[in-house]
Formats: C-alpha cells, structure tokens, sequence
C-alpha cells in the first residue's frame, strides 16, 4: 500500500474543466486547483512532496456559510500550512475543499499520510450543480494568494486520466465508512447523517461497577433503525469476572434486538490526571481480561447477536488477547495513526475522528471508521422439516371427525396406531 496522491489507490481527473489553469468557460475562466476523485478511497490525505514526506499545522478546519466570505465556495474544507523550508517551490499552503466531512482540527499538527477528510461535493462544487464526489487540491504561496501548479502534490498529471493502481489502495472490502455514536454525539438528527452507525447500548462504571444505559441509547436507536442507519451496538465493559462478563451480555440483550454485531468494549476505565489508570477493571491480567471478553461473546451468539472485540492498538498487544479473541470473534480495531499496525487482524478500523459538526446532523466530534473486511453473515438455524403432534382425548361431531379421518387417510394414519378413535353416544 503506497500514497502516490492524496488518496490510497487510483486517482483521476475526470473533466478538463476539473484541471488547473484556464480550464473553464472556453479558456476565459481561471481554475486554481485541481479536481481530484479517489477510485479506490474516498479519504483524503496529507500527500508527500514528490514522494518526500511533509509537515504542517492544519490553520483552517470549517465551513463558512456567510457567502459574503468567498470562502463559502469550497463548504467543508481544510488548509494546512507546511512548515518552513521543506520544498523547493514558493508552496506554502495547501487546501483540501468541498469534503463531505473534516477529521482534523485546527491546531493540529499532521504529516504525509494523515487522514485530513472526506471527499464530497459541498459548498459551491461546480456552480452547485457537481455530478460527483471529489476533493478540489488547491496549492498556494500566501493564504490569500493565487493558486500554483498543484501537481507536485496531487501525484498525477494536469490531464484527464486515471493515474495509480488499485494495487495501492488501502485494505478495504468495501470501503464503507461508519461512525460509532453514544451520548458524547448529543442529540442526532438521523435524517441527515450520512453514514451507518455502531451505537453504544450502555456502560458498566468503572466505579461502582452498576449496569447503566447510554443516555442516548433509545433516541440512537430508533433514529438509525427508522433512517436504515444501524450497524451494531457496543457495550463498554468493566467486568472483573466471566459472570459480570456474561450479565453485561444479558443487560445489552435486555434492551437492543438480536441478529446485529454486539462488541465488547474493552479500554481503559478511568485515567486520572497523573496517568494512573484506576478503573475496577484495570487491574485485570491479560488473561482475566480476555476471559471476561470470550464469555460475554459465548453468551452474545447464543443470544442470537454476531459477537466481537473493540480495543485499540496498543492496549490490544498488552492488555487483551485480541488475536485470539479475533479467530473467533469481528475485530474492531482503533488506531490513527498513518503507519499503522497492519498485521493486527480486523474488520473495522477506527482510523480518525471530525472536527465539531464534521458529520452532517451531528455536533460534537465523532469517530469514523471503515470497514475493511466483509462482516460476517448470522448463522441461522435450519428451518424445521417436521412436526410432532399430540391429540388429547377429544369428541367430535361426525363432520369434524369425518375431515380428521380424511386427513389421517392422506397421510397414512391408521386408526388404533397412530390414534384411536370410536362412536360415542352423548
């Protein structure tokens, strides 16, 4: 897998109108960047310079809708501005426009390969009449100024064409990107999200130890049920022991419907300021921790859920056997960075989170993940081929006991052996 550009896999330039330079409006209207789409991936990262790493600090993360501010054109976008002395070019900013959501924030601080955004067409993407989902590479010397030949950066000519190959696209099935909500998202107008959800059914404290549902959690679920939005559901766990493990199972069962993915959640409970991690389950060993996780995944498939493991990277290698647990289980896998631990099995990877109102109907930040391994389908048990009957001893008029008979006839009953039937005087 190799960023050649700012996506994984094959880019392309699909419409002249969509190079750099005079390219609209017959050669009368200037274009100042480059339109990109991501064939194989559809999130947009921090490119190399002619394959030479780069850094920066993303300075802008947003959208402007006071059209009085041009800015307003690119809707959701990103500008990062490169540190000092890192290209021979006058570049100095680099922006990422019409996305469909933002993974970044401004102040932070990102390097070649880090997940910046999603591509879209919001804002004014082809006078507001854009026929597909790209990302607008625009290349500048000062933040106001002119844009400059963005190809150095966009790793492709400034030509209609498919540049890359498929080869180099990040491991994914099908690519589908979904996000994980509890109630850190607050209230969520399902009707504009774009994306499936994995939603937190509810929590054990890390304290007390009681059983507690999400506060979102009847809201998140009737919203993605009704939107065709839900995924799953997760349990953040804090089991000490298998019993607790399998009760959490039993408290999520209590309250979502079967035939979804049900995760354990397994993380740290609580870290205080000194970075002491202090939850009642963080005393666990690796193998306590990992029995706690198997149980309540037993319980989760004989209750009819499609059971699995969330963690992150490095609390998976140290703190849980998440690759055994995985040759069972789906594996839900958190880790950002852009070098990422790839040997590590999973089906769904948490790779970033937006910015504030960075998924459309949401608030707050959110995670995002992509689900890079088909999900497994629900074995379901056969369906039944026969039946056993049992007849009490029951009087029936004649007609009643006529149709009976015929039935029995029909399929080979005889009188005295497989039932037992005389006249009777009432």
């Amino acid at each position: 897998m190799r960023l050649a550009s700012i996506f994984y896999g094959r880019v392309q330039v699909v419409y002249s109108w969509g190079r750099y330079g005079w390219t609209r409006g017959g050669g009368k209207t200037w274009h100042g960047g480059i339109d990109l789409v991501g064939l194989d991936d559809k999130t947009i990262h921090m490119p190399y310079y002619k394959g030479k790493k780069i850094t920066g600090k993303v300075v802008r993360a947003r959208i402007v809708l006071d059209r009085s501010n041009k800015t307003w054109e690119w809707g959701y976008y990103v500008c990062v501005q490169l540190d000092a002395d890192q290209t021979p070019d006058a570049v100095n900013f680099l922006y990422f426009c019409h996305c469909s959501s933002l993974l970044v924030q401004a102040g932070q601080k990102v390097s070649s390969g880090d997940a910046l955004a999603v591509m879209g067409r919001t804002g004014n993407a082809a006078l507001g009449d854009c026929p597909y989902d790209h990302c607008h590479l625009e290349v500048r010397a000062t933040a106001t100024g002119r844009g400059l030949d963005p190809t150095a950066y966009a790793g492709c000519e400034n030509a209609v064409g498919i540049y890359g190959t498929a080869e180099d696209a990040a491991p994914t099935e099908n690519g589908e990107i979904v996000i994980d909500v509890s109630y850190h998202q607050g209230v969520i107008d399902w009707t504009k999200v774009p994306y499936r959800a994995l939603v937190r059914i509810g929590y054990r404290g890390y304290g007390t130890g009681k059983l507690m549902k999400d506060e979102q959690f009847d809201d998140n679920l009737a919203g993605a049920k009704a939107n065709n939005k839900l995924l799953g559901f997760y349990f953040f766990s804090q089991a000490i022991t298998e019993d607790e493990a399998r009760a959490e199972t039993d408290f999520c069962a209590s309250l979502a419907p079967t035939g979804y993915p049900l995760f354990f959640d397994s993380e740290w409970g609580h870290t205080t300021k000194t970075g002491v991690h202090d939850g009642r389950a963080d005393n666990l060993t690796k193998a306590q921790r990992t029995a706690c996780a198997r149980a309540f995944c037993v319980r989760a498939a004989a209750l009819g859920y499609r059971p699995g493991v969330y963690t992150f990277t490095s609390f998976a290698t140290a703190n849980i056997d998440y690759e055994g647990l995985c040759k069972d289980y789906i594996g839900w896998l958190a880790d950002t960075r852009a070098n990422y631990d790839k040997s590590l099995p999973r089906y769904i990877h948490q790779y970033g989170q937006t910015a504030k109102g960075g998924v459309p109907g949401i608030g707050p930040e959110t995670d995002l993940n992509r689900i890079v391994k088909a999900l497994p389908t629900l074995d379901k048990p056969a369906e039944p081929t026969h039946q056993e009957i049992w007849l009490d001893h029951v009087v029936l008029p004649n007609a009643a006991a006529m149709e009976f008979y015929a039935v029995a006839k029909k399929y080979g009953l005889d009188n005295d052996k497989a039932y037992h039937a005389k006249f009777v005087e009432e």
